[in-house]
């Protein structure tokens, strides 16, 4: 069996690409997987080192014209089957999320098998754009991209009930062909052998963007040093590569002369020093503000496995699956007091934050990768055989 994957792929940095390396590289150790990837922008390749792999082709450039290069590739392949990963503005702007589903068409009219994994259910209610009449034409244009997809595909994924509820229940989707496979969870690393920093230690995960309420967390955290003034917090994460301009820089102006010797941006960093990060870090939070996007968080699969408590918005990608008060706690998402008053309770009371963390950890423990490519697998083969 040989499946052609079709994603972006790192060093490109979007969840997409960083999911996608996970999962591919699990399932390449029992399938023959190709992967029909980006091409690399000039500032990629020059902070890439990147070693050639024939199981990576990189043929394509995010923009209109992408599914062409994409059907071409597939079918050099001579793949059995076409595993699609689909997000919002993957692939391009939104000319080219509408010509998404035509790619589908081509494979459905040359016969080739599609699955397509669905990264985010957008709301129908969504309020995208401030002008109305521009906002009503981009709902109008994800309902017939949702649709299409559904209509087309042989087969679709998505990662958890929320998600199937909401095409059903918003976009009247029959589900019969959806398949649910969580978001594969990383295993935490080895702690190295140094003892931890006395002073308590905030870590926030994650891309810095505009809807990530980084300057919420910011406001929170100075509101929290009233409760623990020697407290740091540290930011991990850069910009996303699909955002035209760097946010980082802007996110460091939030700081006040408070909270400047306090507040760290790592920018991105390896996965070892990463992990360590994560057993340094006493809490975590995972901030959004975008309540229209029913999806998984892949940091939050990121820092399940270390046993931390984890504080996290009150969005979907978050309430999907875990219970307030029993896996996290759920704090509103534009709320920089009631976040502050989280982080307080939390450290006063050192039963519930092992409490949270290892509640967390045990819930998400049958989410390996290892198991969520075990499941894939199953479904080409389910898939091949019908």
């Amino acid at each position: 069996m040989k499946v052609c994957a079709v994603t972006t792929w790192p060093p490109h940095r979007d969840g997409v690409a960083l999911y996608s390396s996970d999962l591919y590289n699990q399932i390449a150790e029992s399938v023959d997987i190709v992967v029909v990837a980006n091409t690399l922008t000039q500032k990629e390749l020059s902070k890439s080192s990147e070693k050639k792999d024939d199981a990576v082709l990189r043929c394509w450039r995010r923009g209109p014209w992408f599914l062409f290069d994409v059907f071409r590739s597939v079918f050099k392949t001579r793949a059995n089957a076409v595993h699609l990963q689909h997000g919002w503005l993957l692939y391009g702007g939104c000319i080219s999320s509408i010509f998404f589903p035509v790619l589908l068409l081509f494979f459905r009219i040359s016969r080739k098998p599609c699955i397509v994994t669905l990264h985010t259910v957008i709301r129908k209610d969504a309020q995208l754009y401030k002008n109305s009449v521009v906002n009503f034409l981009a709902r109008m244009a994800v309902l017939f991209v949702l649709k299409s997809i559904v209509k087309v595909a042989d087969r679709m994924i998505v990662h958890n009930p929320l998600m199937i509820e909401t095409l059903q229940k918003e976009y009247g989707v029959k589900v019969e062909k959806i398949a649910i496979i969580p978001h594969g969870v990383k295993s935490a690393c080895n702690p190295e052998t140094s003892q931890k920093e006395k002073e308590v230690s905030i870590m926030s995960l994650g891309f810095l963007r505009k809807g990530k309420g980084i300057g919420y967390l910011i406001e929170a955290f100075e509101k929290f040093l009233e409760t623990c003034p020697d407290a740091k917090l540290i930011i991990v994460g850069g910009s996303h590569a699909h955002d035209k301009k760097d946010k980082s820089e802007r996110f460091r102006h939030l700081l006040t002369p408070r909270t400047q010797e306090q507040v760290l941006f790592t920018g991105f960093v390896d996965e070892n020093r990463l992990g360590q990060l994560v057993w340094d870090s006493d809490i975590i939070v995972l901030q959004s503000t975008e309540p229209y996007y029913v999806e998984a968080s892949g940091a939050l699969a990121t820092v399940a496995d270390y046993g931390k408590p984890v504080v996290c918005s009150k969005v979907p990608k978050f309430q999907s699956e875990l219970q307030n008060k029993e896996h996290y706690l759920a704090v509103a998402s534009s709320d920089s007091m009631e976040l502050a008053q989280a982080l307080a309770l939390l450290m006063k009371d050192e039963e519930l934050r092992n409490r949270l963390g290892e509640n967390l950890r045990q819930e998400m423990k049958n989410r390996r990768w290892s198991t969520v490519a075990a499941e894939h697998i199953k479904l080409y083969k389910q898939l091949l055989k019908s």
